[in-house]
């Protein structure tokens, strides 16, 4: 058995994240023709909380619903509530299990649908968030693209735990993780409902 980091996934964690220990899902294995790649469960739960916490944040302050509008801040809570049930059903095909096989049907299900979610998030909400007139300033102004960078890190991790074809783009800078995290509970904790 061979015991592989993806190109993908030493890209994302960076040199800090690579002292500090291997992430565990980014690991792949190879027999023959066969790629099994392992998730780390924990990593995806709290990757894609702390994006179901962002989003829910973000959502809630005034000046993100005006620009989103009322259409994309109803399809941003559908998506939300999407995300909330594919991690359940994740957590629920995982069972007690530290680390999955994506290429478990139930599991490649799940966690196909927290990309699909992510990635609608990206667009509806992070994407308005950092695309927001320049003009427009002040201190929550700044939490929440500060926040948004750091989902949106979150959003480029899972992503990249399967998929090692396609470059999927960080907006603003590169955050390990932890920092990622960190830096949405400060933001959900100053601005959540």
């Amino acid at each position: 058995m061979n015991l592989m980091l993806s190109r993908r996934c030493v890209l994302h964690m960076g040199a800090g994240t690579l002292t500090a220990g291997m992430l565990a899902g980014c690991t792949l294995t190879r027999t023959g023709k066969i790629t099994t790649i392992t998730l780390n469960v924990a990593e995806v739960t709290d990757y894609g909380n702390a994006i179901v916490s962002f989003a829910n944040t973000a959502i809630s302050l005034s000046f993100v619903t005006a620009a989103m509008g009322p259409a994309n801040v109803a399809l941003a809570n559908t998506v939300i509530a999407a995300l909330k049930e594919a991690l359940d059903a994740f957590q629920t095909a995982a069972g007690s299990s530290a680390s999955v096989s994506y290429n478990s049907t139930s599991i490649r299900t799940a966690f196909d649908s927290i990309v699909s979610n992510i990635g609608q998030i990206n667009t509806l909400v992070i994407a308005v968030i950092t695309g927001m007139a320049s003009d427009l300033s002040g201190s929550v102004v700044s939490e929440a693209r500060t926040a948004a960078n750091a989902a949106s890190t979150l959003i480029s991790l899972l992503r990249a735990m399967v998929d090692m074809t396609t470059r999927h783009r960080t907006i603003g800078t590169t955050l390990t993780a932890q920092e990622a995290i960190g830096q949405i509970t400060v933001f959900v904790a100053t601005h959540g409902a």
